[in-house]
């Protein structure tokens, strides 16, 4: 076997060979024992054994983890759906309505509106306002019939020009004049059912 080396390394490769006393291949000495699997050993590539390191993550990590799977984003979905939609399906409660974009929802069971003597202007923008509902109205002569009327109550009297908010021991919580405006009158009976 004939190597071609460099230029520059045959005069290295002359001295070499003159070295080296020349030896028949059945007069060569013998290789000392272990040296064969002591140069495999020290030349051969090393073979890396690749252990996966597992890092313990911390409950914020784990909680944060389980937030960013899509389960959880459909499962919040699903809950806000369910939470929009079961009011909707089922409905207002019996003793309440909604009428109108109104500040106030009240039933005819809870409290009664009468009015004591005419005011068509007033009555009507009251009656109309979409806050009440029809059955809650009453009208009496006068304020002494009043008492006739059973539960918590407004009372509206033109007689009188004032508006009066009475619990249904009898007890009056309120009062205010009726507002000059006819549509001012709605929301000023609004607040008087409020503080019942």
């Amino acid at each position: 076997m004939h190597l071609e080396l460099p230029e520059h390394l045959h005069s290295t490769r002359d001295l070499l060979q003159r070295s080296l006393p020349a030896y028949a291949l059945e007069k060569a000495p013998a290789m000392p024992t272990g040296l064969a699997d002591e140069l495999m050993a020290r030349f051969a590539p090393k073979t890396v054994v690749v252990t996966p390191v597992v890092e313990k993550s911390s409950l914020i990590e784990k909680v944060r983890a389980f937030f960013a799977t899509p389960a959880f984003g459909i499962a919040a979905a699903a809950v806000v759906v369910l939470g929009v939609a079961a009011p909707m399906i089922s409905g207002p409660a019996p003793q309440e309505s909604f009428r109108g974009a109104g500040s106030a929802v009240y039933s005819s069971g809870e409290v009664s509106i009468v009015f004591v003597g005419t005011n068509r202007a007033v009555q009507s923008a009251v009656e109309n306002s979409g806050n009440f509902e029809a059955s809650a109205f009453r009208s009496a002569t006068d304020f002494t019939a009043v008492q006739d009327v059973s539960g918590a109550k407004v009372v509206i009297d033109f007689n009188g020009g004032k508006i009066f908010a009475i619990q249904a021991d009898g007890t009056q919580v309120h009062s205010v004049r009726i507002p000059g405006e006819a549509d001012k009158a709605a929301a000023a009976v609004a607040d008087a059912v409020s503080r019942l």
